[in-house]
C-alpha cells in the first residue's frame, strides 16, 4: 500500500511537470509572479527554451505529451490496486503480459530516454533545467517502485 501511495504522489508530480512542459512547448507559459525564478516559470527561462530545441519533441509532438499518458496510466495502476493481464496470439503461440510488467517496460524506456536527454542537456545544449532533472529523477524512482511492487 505504501508503494502504491508513493507511485500516486510521484505520478501526480510527474503529471504536473509534464503539463507544465506541454504548456511551455505550445507557448502558454508566461512570467509567473507566484513562482520563484529557480523554478523556470517564466518565458525565456532555460526550461522553456529546452522544449523549443530538437530534443524537446519527436515528430512534432512534445516529449511531455506521452508523459501525460504515462503518468495517467501509473495513476490508474496505483489506484486500481490489482494488475490486469493482456493476452495475444502470434501464430500458434499465446502470450500474456501483466499491466505491471508493461508499465515496467515503459518505465525502463523512459529512464533510458531520460539519460540521453540529460546527456543532451549537459553536453550538447550546455544548459540546466531543474524541472527536467526532477522529471527524470521521478521516472527513475517510479521504475524502482514498480519493480519492487511487482
Amino acid at each position: 500500500m505504501i508503494l502504491r501511495a508513493a507511485v500516486i504522489v510521484l505520478s501526480l508530480a510527474g503529471l504536473a511537470d509534464a503539463l507544465y512542459f506541454t504548456l511551455a512547448y505550445y507557448g502558454r507559459v508566461r512570467k509567473a509572479r507566484w513562482a520563484p525564478p529557480a523554478l523556470c516559470a517564466r518565458e525565456g527561462s532555460s526550461c522553456v527554451a529546452v522544449v523549443r530545441t530538437p530534443y524537446g519533441s519527436v515528430f512534432g509532438v512534445p516529449n511531455s505529451l506521452p508523459g501525460i499518458v504515462y503518468y495517467g496510466l501509473l495513476l490508474i495502476w496505483a489506484v486500481a490496486g490489482q494488475s490486469v493481464a493482456f493476452g495475444f496470439r502470434l501464430g500458434m503461440t499465446s502470450y500474456s503480459i501483466t499491466f505491471t510488467n508493461l508499465l515496467i517496460a515503459v518505465s525502463a524506456a523512459t529512464v533510458a530516454l531520460g539519460f540521453y536527454l540529460i546527456y543532451a542537456l549537459r553536453r550538447i545544449l550546455r544548459t540546466d533545467c531543474p524541472f527536467c532533472y526532477a522529471a527524470h529523477a521521478m521516472n527513475l524512482a517510479l521504475l524502482v517502485l514498480l519493480v519492487v511492487a511487482r
